[in-house]
């Protein structure tokens, strides 16, 4: 990452650059590691998934320091899909070191400010419903749940997860911490 195309530099350390291919293998490792007893995506995937229209993402990293030859973190990423006025969270994951810093609320404020640019007003995803911090952030972010999609995930041991199906109005809900 150069400093070229660094968005925004904010004072917790974490800064949100746009997903690009040249990301996605760190990506991957990300979402490999964030989903270990499930299947992940590869990094080919990811830029295939980028390739679509009205697909983007965003990839979270603490800076580095050159002066102490420390090279940038990679923290987390978020890749989405918009069609008209709605979107689907495709995949949000934060490296397990970084969890519990507001690397996920950071990914999706910034998420939510692109889509509100492009008139969006819904949000959708799904969410394993034994994954209780995930479901706690969506909750806190604003998210309800407006359906259950039964044996949606398998584990790699064979045992059968359901989804929550879960949404969120982009015009009606405005939270305290930067949204």
């Amino acid at each position: 990452m150069t400093p070229a195309s660094r968005q925004q530099k904010p004072a917790d350390g974490i800064e949100i650059v746009p997903l690009t291919a040249a990301f996605c293998p760190l990506a991957s490792a990300i979402h490999a590691e964030g989903f270990e007893d499930q299947d992940h995506w590869s990094a080919d995937e990811m830029i295939a998934l980028l390739d679509v229209p009205g697909a983007f993402g965003f990839l979270a990293f603490a800076p580095g320091n050159p002066a102490e030859n420390r090279l940038d973190t990679p923290l987390g990423f978020i890749q989405m899909q918009a069609v008209l006025d709605e979107a689907e969270i495709n995949t949000i994951v934060v490296a397990k070191e970084a969890r519990k810093r507001g690397v996920a609320r950071k990914l999706l404020s910034a998420t939510f400010d692109r889509l509100r640019e492009t008139g969006v007003g819904r949000v959708l995803l799904e969410v394993a419903d034994d994954n209780a911090p995930a479901i706690a952030l969506y909750r806190y972010c604003g998210f309800t749940e407006i359906g259950r999609r039964k044996k949606y995930y398998r584990r790699q041991s064979g045992r059968q997860v359901d989804a929550l199906v879960m949404e969120r109005d982009l015009g009606s809900c405005v939270l305290g911490w930067g949204d």
